[in-house]
């Protein structure tokens, strides 16, 4: 579940720096799902945060990625929490003319997956650091995929 989510962490981390705690509790009466997330998400991050102090933290040893790579990790993450939403969107409206538009967004993002790639190849950067951001972009690929072909 957290790995279907990554995409929606930075999202999430504005909302809370946005708005007001009366806001936040009317969001999350407004839309259950909204407060089960932030709950999941929360919980994620203190769990992190004590292996980490502890030691514990299986991810722990990795080193942090550099900017530039962050920076399109984190572009990418995106486009494909919005592709995903615009897929969503299509099912539920039932609409196919949005079909040339969303073939032309699953190509950019495959575009920005190849040149994220290029990136990982070209820096120093510790096959397991790899690994790890390699499992979470297939399952958002293949997520897309999935999507793509319904």
């Amino acid at each position: 579940m957290a790995n279907q989510m990554l995409g929606h962490m930075q999202d999430l981390q504005r909302i809370y720096d946005a708005v007001a705690d009366r806001v936040l509790l009317d969001l999350c009466r407004r839309f259950p799902g909204f407060e089960r997330y932030a709950r999941l998400m929360e919980g994620i991050s203190e769990q992190s945060q004590t292996m980490a102090a502890a030691g514990t933290h299986p991810y722990g040893d990795l080193p942090e990625l550099p900017e530039p790579l962050k920076a399109s990790l984190t572009h990418l993450m995106r486009s494909a929490v919005e592709l995903e939403r615009e897929f969503q969107a299509a099912v539920d409206a039932g609409r196919a003319e949005q079909a040339e538009r969303l073939t032309m967004m699953r190509r950019q993002w495959a575009d920005d997956l190849r040149k994220l790639v290029g990136e990982f190849r070209s820096l120093d950067v510790p096959l397991r650091t790899q690994a790890l951001v390699q499992q979470v972009v297939k399952a958002m690929a293949e997520r897309i995929e999935r999507m793509a072909r319904e």
